[in-house]
């Protein structure tokens, strides 16, 4: 199976966020009122919704250009600085509003709060205009198209229409990470990532997590919205792909460990890569199999990383888990300090050995 994504280009557009973690120390509740008081030790910056997408993307060698909105702010200049440090290119819009930023207040192991910085996005009619004339001169470049919609207001009705009719023009491959009820918006779309809860929302009932419902539900949907495709991601379950052509169950390998929910950006950016390699649809599934849920591994040595002493044996669960199924792992150097931890040891940077 070859994994070299140097080669694939791919286009995002959607909505671009920063999240923030504060991390600290709780010993001592504040005499003015009955909450916490942390201590700020260290804090965090990781590109967030849209940006994550494309971070993904590049750290899986693929090549991304992301396009959105960010404010005139330390956030989005922060986001900037972040996304050419990681070969991200850019393409955004500027706006008088604050960049979408999600700041996480994190105590010890418990997150204490959340605080939001966003305003649901209206551009200017002729920012509009300028920023649709920009996509489009740009399409020639990309084979494949990714819409991460967040539901902040960047992918609006009229700029998703214009998305998937300028990419279908170009003949360029659209898959759609949707957000909300709104699916209007989507059709004519070649491929839709929704989880169980997102399906159920949009046809109108609750649907179980079995084959059966997930297959009537989703042909359901591909119909209504003349879609090519639904690529549903279950949970523990693995994924299905449902087509007029073609119904796919794609089990994960081990319930016990492997979980796709909360990998939905990690799932899009293989699929999406994997597809403009020229892989077939089944094909590109075991891929997003083999390599989405490396995400989970990389979440797992952040919390290490802050954290560590309390997490050493989930670490070294999942790291037995990818090892045990010949997964490639990738690690930068702030990881050695926990794998020596966890009674491992690299023998190079793609290889793991247990002792």
């Amino acid at each position: 199976m070859d994994l070299n994504f140097n080669s694939c280009k791919i286009l995002i557009v959607g909505d671009v966020m920063l999240d923030k973690y504060y991390f600290g120390k709780v010993e001592r509740i504040s005499p003015e009122a009955p909450v916490p008081i942390v201590n700020i030790v260290t804090e965090e910056s990781r590109l967030g919704g849209a940006s994550n997408v494309a971070n993904n993307i590049t750290s899986l060698g693929g090549q991304a250009t992301l396009c959105g909105a960010i404010g005139y702010d330390f956030f989005g200049k922060e986001i900037e600085r972040m996304a050419h440090r990681k070969g991200i290119k850019t393409a955004f819009v500027k706006t008088e509003q604050p960049t979408i930023t999600k700041a996480r207040i994190i105590g010890g192991r418990q997150q204490i709060v959340r605080i939001d910085y966003e305003q649901h996005l209206e551009l200017s009619e002729k920012a509009r205009e300028d920023f649709q004339i920009h996509l489009a001169s740009l399409f020639q470049e990309f084979p494949t198209l990714v819409i991460s919609d967040y539901g902040k207001g960047m992918i609006s009705e009229e700029l998703c229409s214009f998305l998937i009719k300028t990419a279908k023009s170009h003949r360029t491959r659209v898959i759609v990470d949707p957000k909300g009820q709104n699916w209007k918006k989507y059709t004519g779309a070649d491929l839709i990532t929704p989880n169980v809860k997102e399906l159920g929302d949009i046809i109108g009932h609750p649907v179980k997590n079995n084959d059966q419902e997930i297959a009537v539900a989703a042909l359901e949907i591909v119909h209504r919205y003349g879609l090519s495709a639904l690529l549903v991601t279950r949970s523990e379950q693995g994924m299905s792909l449902i087509s007029d052509q073609n119904i796919l169950h794609l089990p994960t390998h081990s319930q016990e460990v492997f979980d796709v929910s909360g990998a939905g950006d990690t799932v899009v950016a293989a699929l999406s890569l994997a597809l403009t390699q020229g892989q077939d649809i089944t094909e590109a599934m075991r891929i997003v199999l083999k390599t989405a849920f490396l995400n989970l591994r990389y979440k797992v040595f952040q919390e290490c990383r802050i954290i560590c002493k309390f997490r050493m044996e989930r670490c070294y669960q999942h790291i037995l888990f990818f090892r045990c199924n010949d997964m490639p792992i990738k690690l930068t150097q702030h990881f050695y300090p926990f794998l020596h931890a966890c009674n491992i040891r690299s023998t190079n940077k793609h290889q793991l050995d247990l002792f």
